[in-house]
């Protein structure tokens, strides 16, 4: 089974603003750049399941990607800062914001999750992938959830996974053998 991990493509966000669960719109350029991405993919998603966030950032590219052919599926969605959502990074307090950065692994931004409880749930949907006996996945996500599946499936301590660049646009391919259990090896990262 090869699954492939590809980071939405680069947002317009010139206020700076927190987002995760929020929708923002892409780029202006968002077409070259879908152009690009499917061009950097070759013939990966020919006959892929697609799956991606319910975000229109992802789901967009995962409509260009598929041919309409996807799942929506809510345990890809960024981490939600509750609170933070739509604020600038500048507007937050500061001292909240700095018990975040302190234990972002823990600390539960003010309404909304912590990335051990996002964390939580992208196992488990991965967990329910690898059940599947489809030869290629396409999952259509953010850079929070692709750190969170190699932390996950390299077993990477969660407050390390930052150390990994996930660029707009990033592919990050992992195939599976199934034979003697399930063994899974991560073929690259942000390509």
């Amino acid at each position: 089974m090869e699954i492939y991990l590809i980071r939405h493509t680069a947002v317009h966000n010139p206020d700076k603003l927190c987002y995760g669960q929020s929708d923002i719109a892409l780029s202006p350029e968002w077409e070259q750049h879908f152009g690009e991405l499917k061009q950097k993919l070759a013939t990966a998603p020919d006959g892929a399941t697609f799956y991606s966030s319910p975000y229109k950032r992802c789901t967009q590219l995962a409509e260009f990607l598929s041919a309409g052919q996807f799942q929506r599926d809510n345990r890809l969605a960024e981490m939600h800062f509750g609170n933070w959502e739509q604020c600038a990074w500048t507007a937050i307090d500061q001292s909240v914001l700095n018990l975040w950065m302190a234990d972002y692994v823990n600390f539960q931004v003010p309404g909304g999750e912590s990335f051990e409880a996002m964390h939580k749930r992208c196992s488990l949907f991965w967990d329910e992938l690898l059940l599947q006996n489809s030869p290629k996945i396409v999952i259509i996500t953010h850079a929070g959830v692709v750190r969170s599946l190699l932390a996950y499936i390299l077993n990477i301590p969660l407050d390390k996974v930052f150390q990994l660049a996930i660029d707009y646009s990033a592919v990050t391919k992992i195939t599976v053998a199934k034979q003697h259990g399930c063994y899974q090896t991560v073929n690259y990262i942000n390509r």
